[in-house]
């Protein structure tokens, strides 16, 4: 998919158009195409617009009419790109030729896009650049000069758009990419107009003055930010935060130690964690971001202080994990890669991980109960949980629905390794539910013990495969069930796994991490016992689990738990679970 977009970003543009194709007088015809655009079949309204668009590059007009024809042509190519999104963005991987080839068109489109804007930004500076403009010319120098800010900012804004819809799709940015962003900001620098206002049209004919820079620190944050971990809903959450945070970002040239990240102006890559001690190079731009570490800090504390109810809703509490983490962390790679070759067992979430560990068995049998009490058709489950697979009712509907999946093995292949993980590669029919942030079962051979896995980031490719990164968390666990303190007449369980450190700590890896918190009652079931356990310590938080510590409120039943936790390891260990599923 990049591939074509990397050979649109090297194309040199010839102005020898004569006509639009589909605008026969631009000077008259543009907002009634425009208009029509609406009126018609999705697919010709995208094809009118890619070819408008290709075409308005290479226009024989001046910049000035080029701008203008775009501004009558914006808000209806909004509206179709959106369009055309809808029908391959649901929060899962592009698994079908069609939806590929629609989000083909889009990037191809937004490409361009951005692409008309650069050609103009760098035109129009070469004009001002090398025109003597005579006395009778300052009226048209100073538009060239409105109009040379104007499109390096919305080369930068559209880039940004460009790399979103990257971004929820798990695709690199194309080659060239950063280059054009980095250029038109060196040039913005250099000539002093990175910082001149601009007055940006809102909804509800409101206006909000923005300015170069910031479009550039908005496209730096959505690209420091994620690195491919976040799934589709948590980086729409996200972007709809970053324009509150623009303000407590500052770029610098020179360095300082607290300067986590940097950009390389003049190479096309995209920004980085500073590594070592910073060198004072001048094609370094320094990333300070600091007072942002410290605000998303402060929104952990109780009754934290927002800057919108907005950002509130947004800003949920596997974000903020994320993000402490993404900007705490040294970026130094604490374990080498090297190269290797395989398969290796995977089984994807903590309702399949509870039923390999059980010997096969579903989660209800392992209740011990005569009646089903797992995740009950009840108002708290369809609230909590109705937008997660894995903790969906546990039905005869839905154990005809979600059996196979459950019970199902997957076999990747090894890319490289580390001694904390892999990074797999998936060639076959992609799952649906393959997703950032899931807990995964996972071994090498066959007659091996399982580990437990977190699926860190996800990453399509121009292979036509996807690569994820796997980090193994746990070597040692037992399956369990947890209840909350009982709101209703009957009890709902959860599949949870317990785990014991090398100090003989317990700790529950717990699903949907919007159900569970620190300072809760809990009560804990293993076979027909049930313990009283209370939530102390957050221990790791992602979108589809998190892990806690815990304190038994019945100290003297301790050594149940361990009796258990020990004769179930000891069973998995040995026990051939291959034979179970025969």
């Amino acid at each position: 998919m990049t591939v074509k977009l990397e050979k649109l970003f090297q194309e040199s543009v010839t102005l020898n158009i004569k006509q639009l194709t589909y605008i026969t007088n631009f000077k008259t015809d543009t907002q009634k195409w425009a208009s029509n655009l609406l009126q018609l079949d999705l697919g010709e309204a995208a094809k009118q617009v890619f070819v408008t668009l290709l075409e308005l590059r290479g226009l024989n007009c001046s910049d000035l009419s080029r701008w203008k024809i775009l501004q009558n042509i914006e808000p209806d190519l909004q509206h179709l790109l959106l369009s055309l999104e809808h029908h391959y963005l649901n929060n899962a991987m592009i698994d079908t030729l069609r939806d590929q080839q629609i989000a083909d068109l889009v990037l191809e489109i937004k490409c361009q896009h951005a692409l008309l804007y650069r050609d103009m930004a760098k035109r129009v500076q070469y004009q001002l650049e090398n025109h003597k403009f005579s006395i009778f010319e300052l009226s048209r120098k100073k538009k060239l000069t409105i109009l040379r800010t104007y499109c390096a900012y919305a080369v930068i804004k559209l880039l940004t758009d460009l790399l979103y819809s990257l971004q929820l799709i798990y695709f690199n940015e194309p080659k060239y990419f950063w280059h054009t962003a980095y250029d038109i900001l060196w040039m913005a620098r250099a000539f002093r107009f990175d910082q001149d206002k601009i007055d940006v049209h809102l909804e509800k004919y409101q206006t909000r003055q923005e300015h170069i820079e910031n479009a550039f620190i908005e496209l730096v944050l959505l690209s420091l930010l994620n690195n491919y971990k976040l799934r589709q809903e948590d980086l729409k959450n996200l972007k709809s935060c970053l324009g509150y945070w623009l303000h407590m970002v500052r770029l610098h040239n020179e360095p300082k130690p607290d300067y986590k990240f940097c950009c390389q102006l003049f190479e096309d890559r995209p920004p980085t964690t500073v590594l070592g001690k910073a060198a004072n190079q001048k094609d370094t731009l320094y990333i300070e971001t600091a007072e942002l570490l410290s605000y998303i800090e402060s929104t952990m504390q109780p009754n934290a202080r927002y800057f919108s109810k907005e950002e509130q809703q947004h800003l949920n509490i596997v974000i903020k994990s994320h993000l402490l983490t993404t900007l705490s962390q040294s970026g130094e790679r604490k374990n080498t890669r090297f190269s290797d070759e395989g398969d290796v067992d995977v089984a994807l979430g903590i309702s399949s991980a509870h039923y390999f560990l059980s010997g096969a068995k579903h989660f209800k049998e392992t209740l011990l109960r005569e009646t089903d009490l797992s995740l009950r058709n009840s108002a708290q489950s369809i609230s909590d949980l109705a937008s997660d697979p894995e903790l969906q009712l546990s039905t005869k509907n839905y154990e005809q629905r979600y059996n196979a999946e459950i019970t199902k093995i997957y076999q990747p292949h090894i890319v490289n390794r580390s001694s904390s993980g892999f990074c797999l590669s998936w060639h076959e029919t992609l799952p649906k539910h393959l997703r950032t942030g899931d807990f995964i079962l996972l071994r090498e051979k066959e007659d091996e013990p399982w580990a437990g896995a977190l699926i860190r980031w996800l990453k399509s490719t121009n292979q036509q495969s996807v690569e994820f990164g796997v980090e193994l968390v746990v070597r040692k666990m037992a399956p369990v069930a947890v209840s909350l303190a009982k709101q209703t007449t009957d009890t709902i369980y959860h599949p949870t796994l317990l785990v014991r450190d090398e100090q003989q700590n317990f700790s529950l890896i717990l699903p949907s991490p919007q159900i569970f918190h620190e300072n809760q009652n809990l009560s804990l079931r293993f076979g027909t016992i049930e313990l009283r356990i209370f939530l102390t310590q957050s221990i790791s938080l992602v979108q589809s689990c998190a892990r806690f510590e815990f304190d038994l409120l019945e100290q003297s039943k301790l050594s149940l738990l361990s009796d258990f936790f020990d004769a179930q390891v000891n069973s998995i260990d040995t026990q051939d679970l291959w034979e179970a599923l025969k």
